[in-house]
């Protein structure tokens, strides 16, 4: 498959978008107003990261349910956000946890950069005072090398795209996460060039949408303009996010259909309920 077809991914994204514009902006506007609100729960010791993950793989799991219903011609509900939540909040909880290990992971790894003794007290080793400065030294070598983040971005890679299309599998397709997630990699790897294109069209996008209000701490203007200029800009870089939200679901549902949908594969013959 060219890597081009990344392209008509995120046509068939925006073709979404303008296929229903009103519920598309309502149900943006909800998954902001709920990540904004999850994330004043991140203060909470051990669990409170994770509530933004999980609450956006459940809506995500709720707005891939709504794009196959507007796919089919099917009325749409704002409802429909929360179907995650009711048909496969376990298994989706899960895929959530996987989404957090690179954060897990690279804080390990800035801990490690500071300091490999971390490492080896962590792990308990009682091999004696030699060999735990030995091997405390060896890891603070790699780090300093970077060696340690270049294996974190090539785990992190194979992880994302492991991630890519699961949480549409266990919502549509009623997968178990950890099959999900091995389709969707196999899935990822044989369309790799254009799996890579389409995560490049997401950040340019996306960076084009933040620029408005980024670009106001450059501009030396009276306060006055400048207040202007944020009542003026801030709404549009806003609806930019709001529009930006569905335009990526849809293409990512584009890419399944084109990369999974029509596989031979075993599946669930009626919807399950976690």
């Amino acid at each position: 498959m060219p890597a081009t077809r990344a392209l008509t991914w995120l046509g068939k994204g925006w073709s979404l978008f303008i296929g229903q514009p009103g519920f598309w902006l309502r149900v943006s506007a909800g998954v902001f107003v709920i990540l904004v609100i999850s994330l004043f729960c991140t203060v909470i010791p051990v669990i409170g990261p994770m509530v933004p993950l999980l609450m956006l793989t459940l809506m995500l799991g709720g707005m891939m349910f709504a794009v196959r219903r507007q796919g089919e011609g099917r009325p749409l509900r704002f409802a429909m956000l929360f179907e995650g939540f009711r048909l496969h909040p376990g298994n989706l909880s899960l895929l959530a946890v996987f989404y957090a290990l690179p954060l897990v992971l690279m804080h390990l790894l800035t801990m490690l950069a500071l300091g490999g003794s971390l490492m080896v007290g962590l792990l308990g080793w009682s091999v004696g005072t030699a060999v735990s400065t030995v091997a405390a030294d060896i890891i603070s070598f790699l780090a300093g090398l970077g060696v340690l983040w270049i294996l974190f971005l090539l785990v992190w890679g194979v992880l994302l795209l492991a991630l890519l299309f699961a949480p549409v599998l266990v919502m549509l397709d009623n997968y178990p996460p950890l099959d999900a997630m091995r389709y969707s990699l196999k899935a990822s790897l044989r369309s790799l060039g254009s799996i890579v294109l389409l995560a490049v069209c997401f950040y340019v996008i996306f960076v084009v949408v933040l620029i408005p209000p980024m670009s106001l701490a450059w501009v030396y203007l009276p306060v006055q303009y400048l207040a202007i200029l944020v009542l003026v800009l801030g709404p549009l870089s806003l609806l930019g996010v709001l529009i930006y939200i569905p335009v990526m679901v849809g293409s990512i549902y584009a890419a399944y259909g084109d990369l999974l949908a029509d596989q031979n594969r075993v599946t669930a013959p009626t919807p399950t309920v976690d």
